[in-house]
């Protein structure tokens, strides 16, 4: 028992290693396709801020509320996404910031923030694990070992204790 317990304590152990290794490597990449994303989205909001330029003075709030409340439905829809997409854009660079320089635990919240979003999934679907060797990833990978390797001797214990207590039958 001791030694199929202890072999599996290891297993574990290291596949937790390995998995927890993956978290700053998919952030990584996470990272990368956020940041595409944002450019994206500051190309659009810039076409709407020249479009503003030439036509509101470079007041690109005035041109949204104007487009909000005219009479035309599509002018309206047409406001709320530029607003929508300005206001989008502040967000990501903000969260942008936090992804490429923010502490393990804020970078690994920001991910978390966005949990269920098309871009994580995306990002999800297209990431290949690998052996990141950066001091983040070792930090990750031993949490994760520590944490496999406790909570299966955490769960193992009440077992260890009663085979302990019993006495051993001799003939």
């Amino acid at each position: 028992m001791k030694i199929a317990t202890g072999l599996a304590d290891r297993l574990l152990f290291a596949a937790g290693l390995l998995l927890f290794l993956q978290i700053p490597q998919f952030i990584d990449h996470y990272t990368q396709r956020y940041a595409g994303y944002r450019q994206a989205l500051a190309d659009s909001v810039q076409q709407y801020q020249a479009s503003a330029d030439v036509h509101y003075d470079g007041d690109l709030q005035l041109m949204i509320h104007e487009f909000e409340t005219a009479a035309a439905p599509a002018m309206r829809d047409m406001g709320r996404k530029m607003d929508g997409e300005r206001i989008r854009l502040d967000e990501m660079t903000a969260g942008l910031a936090t992804l490429r320089s923010g502490s393990l635990p804020a970078r690994i919240a920001q991910v978390a923030r966005g949990y269920d979003s098309p871009l994580l999934r995306a990002t999800f679907d297209d990431f290949k694990p690998g052996l990141p060797l950066t001091v983040d990833a070792a930090i990750c990978g031993l949490a994760g070992g520590i944490l496999a390797s406790g909570l299966f001797n955490l769960l193992i214990w009440p077992l260890r204790r009663l085979i302990d207590r019993r006495p051993l039958l001799r003939v």
